[in-house]
């Protein structure tokens, strides 16, 4: 079985927001040279991730999914495409511009698509499912911070850290439940926060859903709901030439 444990490594970068659509459509940002090649062998223990220095951008064990949700900043929910682009995966070993910075991630990656994977997109808004966080009737429980911000943890069965806004939760959230998540709380203020509940996978007693868990440990809580969301449309894509 393969591993499902997907890492982007950013060396010698600090992490940076989502290039702005403008930056997204240069139409000069392109690696000095790049190969792609099919992934071709499976095993528990393979590395799955996107490696980054000035030097070289290194893909290894990844699904072409994956790549657009990195070079667009969308997530699986945001997209769909031929069930190909889940299951096959490719190695690519980019050389990037001369002084290459971590903002130019993105518009690379997406000259990389269009040329190799022949894709094509647009974006639109559509109406769908998401879920809105709101403070419970019986009111929040969360401390206002007054100390150091520390490492902001959220991944199955934990989220964890100090000085965290609700509009981070919100994004934390949308990424573990695959849904937007909309910051409806009115809460402007940081707060230390600690979810601690049970993945279904990790038992076969249901235990503590994340929705209880917050609803319990926060005093804010998840209402389903429709809204406006941020959708990237794929208008065409092929397999890739390989090298």
């Amino acid at each position: 079985m393969r591993a499902a444990i997907v890492l982007l490594l950013t060396t010698a970068f600090s992490a940076s927001p989502p290039a702005s659509r403008d930056a997204l459509a240069q139409a000069d940002a392109r690696f000095e040279v790049a190969s792609v090649r099919l992934h071709t062998t499976s095993g528990i223990n393979e590395r799955s991730g996107i490696e980054e220095s000035p030097a070289a951008i290194r893909v290894e064990n990844l699904p072409l999914k994956n790549l657009i949700e990195a070079a667009f900043g969308v997530r699986d929910y945001q997209f769909s495409g031929p069930g190909w682009l889940g299951s096959e995966r490719y190695e690519v070993v980019a050389k990037p511009p001369a002084g290459y910075t971590h903002a130019q991630f993105q518009p690379l990656f997406q000259t990389l698509l269009a040329d190799r994977f022949k894709l094509r997109t647009h974006r639109e808004t559509k109406e769908m499912g998401v879920y809105e966080l709101v403070v419970a009737k019986s009111g929040t429980t969360l401390k206002e911070s007054t100390g150091p911000r520390t490492f902001f943890t959220s991944r199955p069965a934990l989220i964890s850290g100090t000085r965290v806004s609700m509009r981070e939760l919100a994004a934390a959230l949308t990424g573990l439940l695959n849904r937007a998540v909309f910051d409806r709380t009115g809460l402007t203020g940081v707060y230390d926060v600690r979810v601690e509940w049970t993945p279904d996978s990790a038992t076969g007693d249901p235990g503590v859903s994340l929705f209880t868990a917050i609803q319990e440990q926060l005093g804010v809580k998840l209402e389903s709901g429709r809204g406006p969301v941020d959708v990237l449309v794929i208008d065409h894509v092929e397999r890739p030439t390989l090298d």
